[in-house]
């Protein structure tokens, strides 16, 4: 990440947080180190059921939820096992970046 130019940093309870434009997000890898988790959550904004699955209606590699406090959650994952190339590591940030544009746009504002 950081040969990509991502301002990052490990937390003490082993994940990664990763500002994008700003904002923070997490990614996680499983224990079994088979799979990375992007991870995001607003606690204020306008998301609404309708809008989560508006997104999740039309979307193939993400999802978003309403979490137990209302509040919504982005997630996509990327599947490590039997291997992946560093470019196809580099699209998948690419990719969490764009996804977090878009479905701020549409979901939580």
């Amino acid at each position: 990440m950081h040969d990509e130019g991502y301002a990052v940093e490990k937390t003490e309870k082993g994940f990664v947080q990763w500002k994008i434009e700003g904002t923070k997000t997490l990614m996680f890898v499983t224990k079994d180190s088979k799979s990375i988790q992007f991870y995001v959550s607003f606690s204020d904004g306008n998301a609404t059921l309708e809008k989560v699955n508006a997104w999740n209606s039309t979307k193939r590699y993400s999802r978003s939820y309403l979490d137990d406090d209302g509040d919504p959650c982005l997630e996509l994952d990327l599947d490590l096992e039997g291997g992946v190339t560093e470019a196809r590591v580099i699209d998948f940030l690419t990719t969490c970046r764009v996804s977090l544009d878009g479905w701020y746009a549409d979901v939580v504002k």
